[in-house]
């Protein structure tokens, strides 16, 4: 359920480019899009923005005082159609995003697509101060290539993260701590969340909210917020420290939701074969 919002078009105070034509602000964040968006979809996103920075909103304050936008684009929308990423390139081989299977088989996934290409197939959404979601992702619309988690979560907990590096120079170094020992101890061995320090506190946190794919390590299953904390401590903490007590974001589609668990036999691991 949705809290009620009036959707306008963005104040001149914001300086958005003419693609947008609807806004709202989660906390002084302005979440964008252009005309071709449900409003519902800006009201989930700002939603759940609000709720993951509830409780630090110093938090906030230094995202909307460094400029961090959030564009939101239709199902029929790219991320490259977006005015500030229509340059973006595909990544290089030395890219530290990369994932160990993208790596292993760059030339094919990544080396024979066009920058197009390669960003329509691999993201409906990223971090960063300009951070961009999906309609059918914030809604949970069955059309998501992410059915079954939110990813507008995982990538806003990448700007709380970026938030916590600038605010937090403590609880950041314990993040570090955590994610050094997660990767000395194999604890997530080969899932997305040992990449980098940044998807490590993703993957968490979209656990943290109940809002993330059943994770199988070893036949160790981490679903919900409880497997976590048991799972990897250090991390459970200082995901605490940043998002206080609460495991449930208002707006977010698949909180609790049986979609998390995919369908057939549950397998030892989901980390992906390569």
């Amino acid at each position: 359920m949705t809290s009620c919002a009036t959707v306008a078009p963005p104040p001149q105070s914001v300086g958005a480019e003419q693609f947008y034509t609807q806004y709202l602000s989660a906390r002084g964040i302005p979440v964008l899009s252009s005309s071709k968006v449900e409003p519902k979809a800006l009201i989930a996103a700002r939603d759940m923005a609000r709720g993951m920075l509830s409780h630090r909103p110093e938090f906030a304050a230094w995202l909307a005082g460094n400029d961090y936008r959030v564009a939101i684009i239709a199902e029929d929308e790219a991320l490259l159609d977006l005015p500030d990423k229509a340059h973006w390139t595909r990544p290089a081989r030395d890219d530290p995003r990369l994932t160990r299977c993208e790596l292993k088989h760059y030339d094919v996934r990544i080396g024979a697509k066009t920058d197009r290409q390669y960003w329509d197939e691999r993201a409906r959404g990223i971090g960063g101060e300009r951070t961009a979601g999906s309609e059918e992702d914030v809604l949970g619309l069955p059309s998501s290539r992410y059915y079954g988690e939110t990813i507008f979560v995982h990538e806003m907990a990448h700007n709380v993260l970026f938030a916590i590096q600038a605010v937090d120079a403590g609880l950041f170094a314990r993040i570090e701590a955590a994610y050094a020992n997660a990767l000395s101890t194999d604890l997530w061995l080969n899932e997305y969340a040992t990449t980098t320090i940044q998807e490590y506190w993703a993957e968490g946190t979209q656990i943290w909210f109940n809002s993330n794919r059943l994770v199988v390590v070893d036949g160790t299953r981490i679903l919900n917020h409880g497997d976590l904390a048991a799972y990897d401590p250090a991390l459970y903490a200082a995901l605490g420290e940043a998002y206080g007590d609460g495991h449930k974001l208002r707006s977010d589609p698949f909180y609790m939701s049986a979609a998390r668990i995919p369908p057939g036999p549950i397998p030892d691991n989901t980390a992906e074969e390569c």
